[in-house]
């Protein structure tokens, strides 16, 4: 996994016409970072990006962060912003809540912030919320996927908006969890254990996932847990969940615990699936798990790159870009999270005197903004949540995430 490393581009300003926007050219500040375009005319913004930088999972937050400076660049080549100087600053959160609400304060106490793209967990997210609301600020989460981020701890019963200035670029828990249940259900599985690891995101997708499954007829026979800080070695659990005799394994949680439980299922003698959200569908989820974990399961926001024009010339453009990391299954969902940034900031920025008196025009613009993303449409319901709620199903084969079906909520 790669870990904390600069990019691969050399920083740099570029000038088109009369605009003079600070691209980077592929190296975004980092906290300490003096940034790139001193002395350039113009205003000066920046959007930051909280995300792992180090770390275990460095390579998701990597690509985030790569992903983010790409729809900069690019906007730095159209014109988008005449007279602004954008730049991209990047906080590493090491994965931590506590260390991803520093960074929040520290982003928010920045009088040229306009935005901030992260983090990508619901823990780390949930955790940033209340720092960027207070100060008015646009918040993103590219991959941030429990429900009560955007509709409250009732969000089933009483949905209620919790934050007005954050938005989120993928479907919540209650679309990858059903999208889960109605695919096990098709291939005939009827019974499962889950095992969660306690956290924001794997207790809201279990939770989703069992109440989905209940309607699709099938039987949840036992609910476990992990602890995530401990040695991913699992014996006592293996034996507990080979005991169950599920027919599938759903896990919420990420891939450093996901992938080894699912490699020592295997070698203790379980024939059936690891299932779980887009959390386990990472590069990082196949060396952890090892080849005998073919055919297990994973979401993804939205349809496959590969069948969407966006996806497509986000790919191309990606890998042209020279970064020295991989775009990783964050990476698109960053850059179209960054885009519908820049989209609201062509209305905030024109008319402000500074960034900060850029916030509240950036918050309000988001509602409206609507394009053709990376895996389908982008637009946003009154929660802040993405709409439509596309989700695809994947299935592990020949070492790599093979999308199969695509379900869509809305």
């Amino acid at each position: 996994m790669t870990v904390g490393r600069r990019f691969a581009r050399g920083a740099g300003m570029l000038l088109v016409g009369t605009m003079v926007l600070t691209a980077c050219s592929g190296s975004p500040s980092t906290e300490t970072g003096s940034g790139t375009g001193q002395g350039a005319a113009g205003k000066a913004a920046r959007i930051y990006v909280i995300a792992p930088q180090t770390g275990a999972e460095a390579a998701l937050g990597l690509g985030v962060r790569n992903s983010v400076q790409l729809a900069v660049d690019q906007a730095a080549a159209r014109g988008d912003l005449p007279g602004w100087n954008l730049e991209v600053v990047a906080i590493d959160d090491t994965s931590d809540e506590a260390k991803a609400a520093e960074a929040a304060k520290k982003a928010a106490a920045d009088e040229k912030t306009v935005a901030v793209i992260g983090s990508i967990y619901s823990g780390l997210t949930k955790s940033i919320q209340p720092v960027l609301a207070s100060h008015g600020i646009l918040h993103v989460s590219p991959t941030a996927t429990n429900p009560t981020l955007t509709k409250g701890d009732a969000f089933d019963r009483a949905p209620k908006r919790r934050y007005g200035s954050f938005f989120r670029m993928i479907a919540p828990d209650d679309a990858h969890a059903p999208a889960v249940a109605k695919f096990l259900t098709e291939k005939g599985v009827q019974r499962v254990s889950t095992v969660n690891d306690g956290g924001a995101y794997g207790v809201g997708f279990t939770a989703a996932f069992a109440k989905a499954f209940a309607a699709e007829k099938g039987k949840v026979v036992s609910g476990r847990k992990l602890d995530p800080e401990a040695p991913a070695v699992y014996p006592t659990l293996v034996k507990d969940l080979l005991g169950d005799k599920p027919q599938a394994v759903v896990f919420g949680g990420n891939d450093p615990q996901g992938g080894p439980l699912a490699g020592q299922l295997r070698e203790a003698g379980m024939r059936g699936p690891m299932v779980g959200g887009d959390a386990l569908n990472t590069e990082q989820y196949v060396p952890k798990a090892g080849p005998i974990a073919a055919g297990d399961i994973s979401t993804m926001a939205g349809k496959p790159l590969t069948d969407v024009e966006a996806g497509k010339r986000y790919l191309a453009d990606y890998r042209a870009g020279g970064f020295a990391e991989s775009a990783t299954s964050y990476g698109p969902l960053a850059y179209d999270a960054a885009n519908a940034v820049l989209a609201s900031l062509k209305s905030a920025l024109p008319d402000a005197s500074d960034a900060a008196s850029a916030r509240k025009a950036a918050v309000a613009g988001m509602p409206s903004v609507t394009f053709d993303g990376t895996s389908g449409k982008v637009a946003f319901d009154q929660y802040g949540d993405i709409t439509p709620r596309v989700v695809t199903v994947n299935v592990l084969g020949k070492g790599a995430w093979n999308p199969v079906k695509t379900y869509t909520f809305d």
